[in-house]
């Protein structure tokens, strides 16, 4: 708040603010949220500037799932809190570096490779992948009025258009299958009301339609494919 010049309705709630500000969060798995931190977050987060605050989001870096965890503060503080499956759903972890899975499916040995889109990672990991035979790039459709980590000018929706360039025109990939999974469209769809997708893309002249966005998103990923190589949206 103090980064966009509000302050708190509420007196309460700023001193609620400083005292959260100042809780640690433990890495223990049974780390139990403080009943005392859990009614200051639900008392702050439905503080009447919130709504304003959350207008300026795309200002500062706050992923999709904090606005369903604040919400739910009072119910993971509970003692006999035990996460549901819209939790887990929700719940989201930064990669970073290069994780790797293996499984077998029948008479097929697969790995698969999760990596970090950090600027500051791809150098590790991007020389790596020459005989890869598939791609899965993921992008968040909620992320057009996001901005990346590392750079507060640069928009994430902007910064994954470059990445998914350099990945289906690079000479590592030019034989990959690459699924392009376009994710989290009822956040998008939610916010593209509000937040104009205009706003970030100009040239787009389609409103609110949330098919006609989507379209849109998905013609400028396809317009970066200069090497044609297969892509399949999903």
């Amino acid at each position: 708040m103090n980064k966009i010049g509000v302050e708190c309705a509420e007196e309460i709630n700023r001193t609620y603010a400083v005292q959260i500000l100042g809780y640690e969060v433990g890495n223990d798995p049974a780390f139990r949220l403080a009943p005392d931190i859990a009614n200051a977050i639900d008392s702050l987060w439905n503080d009447p500037i919130i709504a304003t605050v959350m207008d300026h989001s795309f200002e500062f870096d706050l992923p999709d799932c904090a606005i369903y965890f604040l919400s739910q503060a009072q119910r993971i503080a509970q003692r006999d809190y035990v996460p549901s499956e819209m939790d887990v759903l929700k719940a989201t972890a930064r990669t970073a570096g290069m994780m790797e899975t293996r499984f077998v499916l029948g008479s097929f040995s697969i790995r698969i490779f999760d990596v970090s889109n950090l600027r500051s990672e791809r150098r590790k990991w991007i020389h790596c992948f020459e005989c890869v035979e598939s791609i899965m790039f993921c992008v968040a459709l909620s992320d057009y009025d996001q901005v990346v980590m590392e750079g507060k000018s640069q928009n994430k929706m902007a910064e994954s258009l470059l990445l998914f360039e350099s990945i289906v025109n690079s000479r590592y990939f030019s034989r990959t299958f690459v699924a392009l999974l376009l994710n989290k469209i009822d956040v998008f769809k939610a916010k593209l009301a509000r937040v104009p997708l205009e706003r970030y893309f100009p040239e787009y002249k389609g409103g609110s339609d949330i098919n006609k966005a989507v379209k849109y998103i998905l013609w400028k990923f396809t317009q970066a494919n200069r090497a044609k190589l297969g892509v399949y949206p999903q």
